[in-house]
Parts: C-alpha cells; structure tokens; sequence
C-alpha cells in the first residue's frame, strides 16, 4: 500500500530532477509578463502627458495588451512550457534504464505518472498565474488596471490555463502511447490535427469533384485543441472600448470548461493506459503492439488522398491519371515510412501489408464517392413540397461592395454566408426551378471535368449566358439543403424565375443594405441620422464628393435612395450600370471619445432621379449621363493577344453616336450576372473643361441591350 505521504515524496523528487524546466518557466514568464507590463507604462503614461489618448483607452490598451487576449508572449510561452513539461516530465517512459529503475522501488507506476503529470502544470501553471498578478500591480500601480481590468486579466489566467492543460494533456498522452522522443513528437500532432485535416481534406475532395458543392465558412477548428484555443482567445484587434467591454463573450468560459472536462476525461484514460503499457515498450516507437495497425490506417488515408489531390494540382493537363498515380504513391510510401518507424528497419517497410490493404481499398472507396457521386449530391434535389423557405445569392448582382461589420460565431462573415443565413423566400417554387436547371447541368457535365481542377473550367454551348447561384433550401425537416449551381440566364423559364425573385421585398431586403433592418435600426444604422457626420458619393475612381448635411437632408436622402432602390427592377439592370455610389460616415459616442464607421449605403443608377437631384441640391454635383457637348475627345483603346492598338475619335457626330452605349468601367461589372459589356475595348474620355480629369469607360454588349 503506497500512503500519502508517498505520494507527495515522488511529486517531490520529480519536481527536483526537473527544476531546469521550472526556472526556464519563471524567467521566461517574468519577461513576457512584468517586464512587457513596464515596457507598456513607460509607452502609455508618454502618451498620457502629451494628450495623445485618453486615459480610459490607455487602461483597455494596457490590460488588453498586457494581461488580457492579445498578450501574445505570455501564450506562447505557454504553449512552449506545454511541449517542454509533457516531453521532459515523460521522459522516463522512454529510457530502458529509468523504467528498470522506477519498475525497481515500491512507488506505483500511476503514482509516479500522476505525481509526473501534476508537476508538469503547475510548472507551467503557477509562474505564470504569479507573474501575471505582478503585471497586474504594476499596472495598477500606475493608474492602468482598474478592478474590472483585473477581472478582465482573470478571465484569460482561466482561458489560457484550460488551453495550456489541454495541450499538455494531448502530448502526455502521446508519450504514454509511444516508446521514443522523436515519435511522441508526431503522435502528438495525429492526435491534435488528425481529424481537423481529415475534414479538410474531404472538403477539398467535395470542392474539386462536386460542381455544385457550397463553398461557404465551414468551421473545423473544435476538432482540434490547437486551433480551439482560437476559439477561446477574442480577436487581436487594436480598438478601444468602454469599461463593460472588459469580457470575453460567454462562448469562451463555455469552450474553456469543456477542454477542462475533456482534459480530465485524456487524463483518465491516459492513467489507465499506464497500467497497461508493457515495461519493455521503452525505446520501441508504440508502446502498444494492438494500436499499431489502426494508427497506421488512419495515418495512410489521409496522406494517400493528398498525394492524390497533389499531383494533378501541378500539371497542365489534370487528368484523372495523375491522380490514380498520387494515391499509388501515397499509399505506397505511408506504408514504407511508417513500418520503418516502428521497426527502425528498412526491411520493414514489406512487412504487415494486410493493413496496407485496408487502406487502400478505403482510399479508393473514397476517391470512387467523390468521382462518381453514388449520393447524387451533384443531381439531386429535395421534394419540392418539403420546402418551407428559401435563400438565394447571385454574386453577380450588386456585387463588390459588402458591409464588413456582420460579424457571426467570432467570424467576420462574408455577404454571401449572411444572406444564405438570413434571407427567407416564400416563392420557394421560382428557387426550385432554378437549383433544377443547375442540378441538370451538373448531372449532364460533372463527368466531363477533369480531375482535381479547382477553377473549373466548363465548356458553354453557343449562346449560353451560365451564371453561378448559390441556394439554401430549408426544409420542413429542419435540414438545410445549399448547393450552388450554374445556371443559364438564357432560358427564358430560368430568367423568368430571376425576375420574380428579385422583385419580392425578401430578396430585396436582404440583398441591398440600405433595404435591411440594420441598416435603419443597428447601432451604425442609416436611421440613426443624429450619428450621421457625412455623406460620400463616389462617381469614379478619380473623385469623391462629400458633404455634412443636416439631420433632415439625410433622412430625405436616405429614403430617397431608399425608395429608388426598392424600385430597380431586373429589366433595368440588364440595360443600365450604376453610374456612382454612396456611402455615410456614422460617429459612436462612447462617452470619453468618439469612433467613426463607414456605411455603404448603395449604387446610384441612371434611373434615380430624384436622389441625383437632392444631391446636386446639396452640393454634390452627380450627372446621370455624358453629356456629348462636354466631350472634347475620346481615345479608343483595343486590346488584343499581341498589342494594345489606340484610335483617337473627335468627330462630333461619331461622339454624339458612341456615347449612349458608354458605361463607367469603375461600375461596369456590378451585375454581371445580366450586364455584359465588350472586354477587348476600353474608352478613355477626355473633357472640353480640362480641370475636369478623364474617364475610363467601357462598351454595352449587345447581348445586353
């Protein structure tokens, strides 16, 4: 019977060959921490006296920077003590010599691993618990840390300590699993990244063979424990804020308690795999003779099927040739390397083939889901009638211009996601028609691809206008059904059902941000006029008008631009490009200072009148067609394979011709989807009045008109 005391004399003795680690942890600690804090005072206080900042954002800056989420030295050097501990404290599982020795005396062998295990985190644990309470006097010493900064500082002691036993614990358990230094080093990285790269590489096989994969924000980091302390960690960013902003969101505390839980779940198995690692497994590369087959599978699969996506990357042709080749070879060289590794012998790599086997039948099996699509992911759709709502994104309407502020699971999230979030069609069946034309073009073309080519090259039938959709059709079920597909604008049946999708207010609403709730009622919002300083109208890459109105001129100008907005119908757009666009600049009061956002507010189009006229009332001059009298000239440029050929056109009648099929080049691709312009050509115009600078503009197909 081992008693407690004997307990507390093995975590001692332990703590003494290992006091190297533990002053390596104090000094490093003690540099990341008061040493950055004083550096920080110095810095913070110079800025103080000479008025530069304020002392409300001084204190944030400092505690965040310091003590809080982006102080980077004290994780890394966390991260660093996590590696070091785990290998150093287990190191005697890999030497024949002190495995005899410990096997020897009358301690247990899960009471020298636990007493191993625990001195491993509270080297790393307590400097730095001690050196971030120093940081913090010091801080507080001189006005920087308030108590909520403190607290601010405590919640990351939390958040970083479950994320440096977390990857302790993984890299324990990696060294229980193995018999060497230099294998622990790669199990630890199968055990924390094996299933993430699992996912993405999966992802990237339904991206290369699936025409009609969705390719929207896929979130893999809580598969594994590396990047879930991202997770964990609110985002580095160097902006201000007021005192109630001293707090990590509750998903933080949330994912932190779970690696808690997880860790202790990692501990216990690991403690059980202690009882039953062979004392001879010191020295060999798995401890586990059982584990050496399933390891090695799972090592293969993935490393196969990335030669395999590898190859054909790289050549010209793409063809599924290379690929076969890839996975050949991956499978091949996995087996040889890894039946070296356990046998450190050369002559292994012939021996075990059976698992080998296995891992090539799943491979191919894999390969095989994704080039032929048993599933019909590419072709088939849900029931029509099992449809409750819709989304649909076109990124060739109103594209380049995104609000960047819609922020989402502690992503800043792309137009496309949020609209294929928020947006809800009622006339599911216009949708339906659509992800059918796209789901037939996909079933007739999906084989015709080659390989693993990416940017899929598709051959169009003469006359075809195809245009890439993106639809989430959510079911009854509750399942979401996203796919995007290509689509021929041509037809009228599917240019019909784009037509009425686009004149119903959801799809308006969603798609245009000046039509949206956040716009008028978020905190930046376009109906919080008193917010508002300015407003922007950009009519071209060389000019930019802006003006302060007051609060009555903007409210009428936003629902101007409002109505005009809601008014734009498909037809319109086919024949006319935006001719400007908008954008307000809001102002934030946050008590001791002042921030400012921009707002995009939209496109402004030939057809908008009354908003080109309260702009002109306002004083920023905005003109909704050339005006063929102020042209002085106009030089052609025409582009071909060999050399760009100009032709200098001036005479008044060719001018007065040319000009009603001029579109700005600046916003001559915002719908592309249904504006087609002709690409060999460019037209730079230049002005009678030379205080006026030239433009680039391109011409209307006639595909268009």
């Amino acid at each position: 019977m081992t008693s407690k005391r004997s307990f507390i004399n093995t975590l001692t003795e332990d703590l003494k060959r290992r006091i190297w680690s533990l002053a390596l942890s104090i000094v490093g600690f003690f540099f990341a921490l008061p040493v950055l804090a004083l550096i920080k005072i110095q810095d913070h206080l110079s800025s103080y006296v000479t008025l530069r900042d304020t002392l409300l954002q001084l204190q944030y800056s400092f505690v965040r920077f310091t003590i809080g989420p982006a102080s980077g030295f004290a994780l890394f050097g966390l991260m660093i003590m996590a590696v070091l501990n785990a290998m150093h404290g287990m190191k005697y599982l890999h030497s024949k010599q002190e495995a005899d020795f410990y096997g020897a005396i009358p301690v247990l062998r899960t009471s020298k691993f636990s007493a191993a295990y625990l001195n491993g985190i509270l080297i790393g644990v307590i400097p730095y618990i001690v050196m971030q309470l120093f940081a913090a006097g010091l801080g507080a010493s001189n006005g920087l840390v308030t108590g909520a900064g403190f607290m601010y500082g405590v919640q990351t002691m939390f958040i970083y300590i479950s994320a440096y036993i977390l990857i302790y614990t993984f890299i324990v358990l990696a060294a229980v699993l193995t018999g060497h230094g230099a294998v622990t080093v790669a199990a630890a990285g199968v055990l924390m990244f094996g299933l993430e790269i699992y996912a993405l590489l999966l992802d990237g096989y339904g991206t290369t063979f699936f025409m009609s994969k969705y390719s929207g924000f896929n979130d893999y980091t809580y598969l594994s424990p590396v990047t879930v302390i991202g997770k964990m960690i609110v985002s580095n960013e160097t902006k201000y804020a007021d005192p109630s902003q001293y707090r990590y969101p509750l998903q933080c505390f949330v994912i932190a308690a779970v690696s808690l839980i997880a860790t202790a779940v990692l501990f216990a198995l690991t403690r059980s795999l202690i009882k039953l690692r062979p004392a001879e497994a010191a020295g060999r590369a798995m401890a586990f003779e059982a584990s050496k087959p399933f390891i090695k599978v799972f090592i293969m699969i993935p490393t196969a099927l990335a030669f395999g996506i590898f190859f054909p990357s790289i050549s010209d042709s793409m063809t599924y040739g290379w690929m076969i080749f890839g996975l050949i070879i991956g499978i091949v060289l996995s087996h040889a390397v890894i039946e070296i590794i356990y046998e450190f012998d050369f002559k292994a790599c012939i021996k075990h083939l059976p698992s080998a086997v296995i891992a090539a039948v799943i491979v191919a099996l894999t390969a095989c889901f994704f080039i032929l699509d048993p599933t019909g992911y590419d072709t088939k759709l849900p029931a029509e009638g099992s449809i409750e709502s819709s989304a649909l994104y076109i990124p060739g309407i109103n594209s380049d211009r995104y609000d960047y502020r819609y922020s989402y699971d502690g992503y800043t999230e792309s137009e496309e996601d949020r609209i294929m979030r928020d947006m809800r069609l009622t006339d599911t069946e216009s949708v339906y028609t659509l992800a059918k034309a796209g789901a037939e073009y996909a079933k007739a073309n999906r084989m015709k691809r080659n390989a693993p080519d990416m940017e899929y090259d598709r051959t169009e039938p003469v006359g075809s206008n195809y245009t890439e959709i993106s639809v989430n059709l959510r079911l009854r079920s509750g399942r979401q059904f996203k796919r995007t597909y290509y689509v021929d604008l041509n037809d009228s049946s599917n240019l019909n059902a784009l037509k009425q999708i686009y004149d119903t207010d959801a799809y308006k609403n969603a798609e245009y941000y000046i039509l949206s709730d956040a716009a008028a009622y978020g905190p930046y919002g376009t109906g919080n006029v008193e917010n508002i300083r300015k407003i922007s109208y950009e009519s071209g890459s060389y000019e930019t008008r802006d003006r302060t109105l007051s609060s009555s001129e903007m409210k009428s100008l936003i629902e101007t631009v409002r109505n005009e907005t809601r008014a734009l119908s498909l037809d319109y757009l086919q024949k006319e490009a935006p001719i400007g666009y908008l954008y307000i600049e809001t102002e934030i009061d946050h008590g001791s200072y002042r921030e400012s956002y921009p707002v995009n507010i939209g496109y402004v189009y030939p057809s908008f009148e009354k908003t080109i006229s309260l702009l002109n009332e306002c004083g920023i001059y905005a003109k909704a067609e050339l005006d063929p009298d102020d042209i002085d000239h106009i030089i052609k440029i025409q582009y071909d394979d060999e050399e760009a050929v100009s032709e200098q056109i001036e005479s008044e009648d060719e001018i007065k011709k040319l000009v009603p099929d001029l579109v700005k080049s600046d916003y001559s691709y915002q719908n592309y989807a249904i504006f087609n312009v002709v690409e060999d050509s460019n037209y730079e115009v230049y002005y009678k009045d030379s205080r006026i600078p030239s433009e680039i503009y391109v011409l209307k197909s006639y595909s268009s008109q």
